[in-house]
């Protein structure tokens, strides 16, 4: 397989790192800045011999067929790359969120449905899908769920409404999967508050008599963690890099963890149903449904 690799950040290569484990074997790493585009192929090429990189600007997206266009720019800038690739063949992975709702507010429907009939094989990146499967499994919960704490605390760059952009659909990914999807589609959204800061922010809702709780912030420096508390149950996880693996640590109970990578647990899913049909609409059902939730926090703010 060839993939166009659009972005340089370090999601970028994450997506890079994950792509080689399934398959790639060519890359074409594409950048507005060319000398982090270079400098970042030629550190690949000295650590991967066997694979082929080479670096590009976008015009090449209409030149050349791609079997992966993997999308890992800044949020507000996703929607000019899925514009400018227009209707293709290709397979698109999109780190989320699709489009930012900064940018197109009350009109993201519309734009979502125009970039959607560019193409039928466009996948979003929601890892937390596969991680709440592992927190699920920790929780021996016998009594009625009466609340839900997502506390989530990561060293990104973004501010005040950014930070729902950005971190939202980690939090709504995880609660879907950790329940199950009727209860995005199916049961009305109670928002009770929505209360911003410089470096947070935090949402107060309720849906089938359960109060949720989402606390997002993001601060330069900070190490990324997740704590989810159920009821009185409480599970951390944490990440930390151990002989050049990222492990994936959950703390409950007294008892610490060691669970798969959800990240690779999403590129896994992605090589094993890339030519199944469901599994994109599945995904587009899922994407519609958190923008709407999403967007309705907005405006609650």
């Amino acid at each position: 397989m060839n993939c166009a690799l659009i972005g340089t950040s370090k999601i970028s290569e994450i997506h890079l790192l994950e792509l080689i484990k399934v398959g790639v074997k060519n890359f074409t790493l594409i950048s507005r800045n060319a000398d982090k585009g270079i400098k970042l192929c030629n550190y690949y090429k000295v650590k991967y011999p066997k694979i082929n990189f080479i670096f590009s600007k976008k015009k090449i997206l209409k030149q050349k067929k791609f079997d992966i266009i993997d999308i890992c720019t800044s949020n507000d800038s996703h929607d000019i790359y899925l514009k400018y690739i227009g209707k293709s063949n290709s397979i698109i992975l999109v780190e989320k969120p699709i489009i930012s709702l900064t940018k197109y507010k009350n009109n993201y429907a519309k734009t979502l449905e125009q970039i959607y009939s560019y193409s039928d094989k466009i996948v979003v990146c929601y890892p937390m899908i596969y991680l709440a499967k592992n927190f699920k499994r920790c929780f021996k919960i016998k009594k009625k769920i009466r609340c839900f704490d997502f506390i989530f605390q990561t060293g990104g760059r973004y501010k005040m409404e950014s930070i729902n952009i950005d971190l939202m659909p980690h939090a709504l990914s995880f609660i879907l999967s950790f329940f199950s999807e009727n209860i995005f589609y199916k049961k009305s959204v109670n928002i009770l508050k929505v209360d911003v800061g410089k470096s947070k922010w935090i949402s107060q809702f309720i849906i089938n008599k359960i109060k949720f709780s989402i606390n997002l912030s993001q601060k330069k420096g900070k190490k990324t963690k997740l704590e989810i508390v159920c009821n009185e149950n409480k599970i951390i996880r944490r990440t930390q890099n151990f002989k050049n693996k990222y492990l994936n640590i959950l703390y409950y109970n007294n008892k610490t963890k060691i669970i798969n990578n959800p990240m690779t647990e999403f590129f896994e899913d992605f090589k094993k149903n890339k030519n199944k049909r469901i599994f994109f609409e599945k995904n587009k059902k899922i994407t519609y449904r958190m923008m709407k939730l999403s967007s309705q926090f907005m405006k609650i703010r």
